[in-house]
Parts: C-alpha cells; structure tokens; sequence
C-alpha cells in the first residue's frame, strides 16, 4: 500500500518516568545498553588478558634488564580501555596516514585482531580483540609511530530514569502548544522555513512517513542493515522538518539527511557516532542533530566534533535524561549547541541533566511522527531528544535566512522558570520570518 494513503494510527506513548520497554521509542536502556554484534558489553573493569601472564620480554638479547616499557604500554592499554560504558575487547585505533593504517590491518589478523573497515578521512578502524595481550601484540610488534587508542563507547538513546531522586519538577506537557510556545504562527505558510538547508540527523534512521513530502529525506546507512528501524530516528527528523498535522516540524522547508548509525535497539557506538559526523560533513549538512549520548569521550569523536564546528557546520546535542548536573558526549565537546529539556510551565523537566546547556527546549507531552513495525503513526513522547531536534529546526530555520545560527539561537531564547545551569540562555524561540530577534 501506498505510504501517503495508509491510516495515520496515534500512537500516545506516555512516559512517566518509569521503566520502559523495548517497544516505546524512548529505551531506559542508558548507559548499560544491549550488546551490538556477537555478545560484546560494555564494561568498566579489567579488560581479557590483563594480567594474565601474556609473553612481554623485559630484556635485551644481550640479557641486560631493560625498563618495562611493554609492561607499562599495557597497562596504559587496560586505563584506556576500561573506562566506564566501553564495550569490552574493542578499541578505535586512529593512524596518522592511510599508509600507516594500511600497513597495521594487513597484519591484523595474524594477530587475532578482527577489524572494520576505515571510515571517511579520519584513518580510524575499530578492532576486536579476545585478549589486550593481542593488541598490545599487534601495535608494538612494528617500530615507529603508533596510532592513538581509545575505548570505544555505547552510544544510544537516552533513556528516562526509573526512580527520579534530584533535578527537575517539571512534569506538564506541551501538547498542541508546543509551536506556539516557540513563538510560531501555526496558521502562517512555513513551507520555506529551512529550505536549501540540509539537516543531518544522525540516529536510528528515519522511515517513510506521510510527515515528509517526496525527495526530502536522502538515506546513509552505515548499520549495514540491522534488522527494523527503530522509531526514535523518524520521530526526531519529524520534529525538525515534518509537515503533517500532528508531526509538524520547526523547518518544513529543510531536506533531511538521515544516516543511521543504530540497529532495531537503538544502540550503536563511537565508530559510527564518529563515522557518521563525517559522513554528515562530506555530504554538506549545515546542521547535524545528535540526539543520542554517551557516558564515555572518545577521541575519534571528540575530533570529528571539532572539525564540524570548524567548518561552520551547527552541531546540536542532547544533554540527556539522567537528571545530573553534567552533560553527556557529544553535548559536552567545546562549540556544540547542547540542550537541556523544559516543560509547558518553563521548570526543568523531570528527567533532564542540566550542567550549563547552550539553551532549553520542550520535551515534555512533544507530538512527533513514529514508526513501528513499518506502520506509520503518531507519537507523543518525552526527552531531550526532542528538545534537541525542536533546536536543530529552528537553526535550519535561521540558516535559511542567512542569519548565524548559533547566536540567534541564544539571543532569540525567552526566560524560563529555571536558571542558566539548567536552561542556558533560555528557552527556545523562534521569530517570524521577518526578522532574527525576540520580540
């Protein structure tokens, strides 16, 4: 059947703070999340083969006692690499040249190393490894420059904290308001808010939806296919572009660039977070939307994050639902509009973090478009996911109309009932077209 001519089924997802399952687009599975791949999880203890009697000489063929160099590069392996939400026996290894890159995977497997394939222009490759023995093996088995190592982190979908403790009150959703809220006429034509601007939304991959007209979203997945899409990733391109009743987005006008970089859980990795800023950059997106976290920086990241800002590119990420005072990667990195979530009476929103976000945005009772099961519904649901995707609309927006993003995000921003901690400059406002400043 058609898409356009399918029943639109509402799909209310209440989330209320408890315990959610798989089946609600909002996974309370943040940071211990599923295994990707054969059974790999994330770890914050010893890795395999630390300590455990791994062959590393510690004397010259003259028989002289030479300083334990091999010994302390392992234990520098094992810091690295146990640090908290890295998946075991994995780590993201980045060359200084394709050369060098080339060189190390032909002799990977001779090591037992199992490795991807190198993303983009970055010369990083993620390894896996049954012992840190091996690794180490494999890096100091050549002389001359090494790479760099980093852990390699769970990233995924924040999720809503099951026994809320500390943060915020607020609790009272947008509903119907929530355009209004942000300053826009629901009656007025947006259809060019956003146009000739392309928006990366990397996530869980956007479904064809009624909410997006025809040529509007363009397609990257670097899951290699695994299993369904999750909902998370169209309900968040809906947010920032959609055009239906019900999933209308901040910038109708924008065209969506979705790269997925996560499975029918919701769950993926530095590699391809990093990976897929890239991809973002190579394709020409002027916005990139993240709204997925991790507990964990990675170096791979950190630096695609880095050089997105540099070209100008509006980064913006979500600081996530754990209802701490710090925000998660991306959100964290220097030059990323990171954003916190309010409700419909200006108070923090009961699940956020807060940790000086960029601004605050809705994220209480927000309507979006959904998929499940290939169905093509409506949603309403709660997170700083959605308050990330309302932002990255309403850059695209200004984009559109040549106006720097970034700081008519924070000049348009309206008071809330909450301080700078925990909202930023305010909250997220959106002036008509005629103009750039709140009025």
């Amino acid at each position: 059947m058609n898409l356009e001519n399918r029943p639109i089924v509402p799909l209310v997802l209440f989330l209320l703070g408890g315990a959610l399952g798989l089946g609600l687009w909002q996974v309370s599975r943040f940071p211990g999340f599923a295994p990707y791949g054969d059974g790999a999880e994330p770890v914050a203890g010893r890795l395999s083969g630390q300590g455990d009697g791994a062959a590393l000489s510690d004397r010259d063929p003259a028989g002289a006692t030479m300083p334990d160099l091999s010994q302390a590069y392992l234990e520098s392996l094992a810091e690295e690499l146990s640090r908290p939400g890295a998946w075991e026996n994995e780590a993201l290894l980045t060359f200084s040249g394709p050369g060098q890159l080339a060189e190390f995977v032909s002799r990977a497997a001779s090591f037992g190393l199992g490795a991807t394939r190198p993303h983009s222009q970055a010369n990083t490759i993620r390894v896996s490894f049954d012992s840190l023995a091996q690794l180490h093996d494999a890096l100091v088995a050549k002389s001359g420059e090494r790479p760099a190592v980093s852990a390699n982190f769970s990233v995924g979908i924040p999720g809503l904290p099951a026994l809320p403790e500390a943060g915020g009150t607020g609790e009272v959703p947008f509903g119907d308001d929530l355009l209004p809220s942000l300053g826009i006429d629901v009656d007025a034509d947006r259809s060019g808010w956003g146009a000739g601007v392309l928006v990366a939304v990397i996530d869980s991959g956007v479904s064809p939806h009624p909410s997006f007209r025809e040529g509007q979203v363009t397609r990257v997945d670097l899951t290699d296919g695994q299993g369904d899409f999750h909902g998370h990733g169209t309900a968040m391109a809906s947010l920032v572009a959609g055009s239906q009743s019900g999933a209308e987005g901040v910038a109708p006008g924008a065209d969506i660039l979705d790269i997925r970089i996560a499975g029918s859980d919701g769950v993926s990795d530095s590699f391809l977070l990093a990976e897929g800023i890239h991809t973002a950059m190579e394709r020409g997106a002027a916005v990139i939307n993240i709204s997925m976290g991790t507990p964990g920086d990675a170096a791979p990241v950190a630096a695609a994050v880095a050089e997105a800002v540099k070209r100008g590119i509006t980064v913006v990420a979500a600081v996530g639902n754990d209802r701490a005072g710090i925000k998660i990667w991306p959100a964290a990195y220097p030059g990323v509009i990171s954003v916190s979530g309010v409700d419909a009476k200006g108070n923090l929103a009961s699940f956020s973090n807060s940790g000086y976000p960029t601004i605050a945005a809705p994220s209480v009772g927000i309507p979006s478009a959904y998929q499940e099961k290939g169905n093509a519904l409506l949603a309403t649901g709660n997170g700083t996911s959605q308050a990330t995707a309302l932002v990255s609309g309403a850059a695209a927006a200004f984009h559109a109309r040549g106006i720097h993003a970034g700081t008519a995000l924070v000049e348009n921003a309206r008071p809330g009932a909450a301080g700078k901690q925990e909202i930023g400059a305010g909250i997220l406002f959106v002036p008509g077209a005629s103009g750039s400043r709140r009025r």
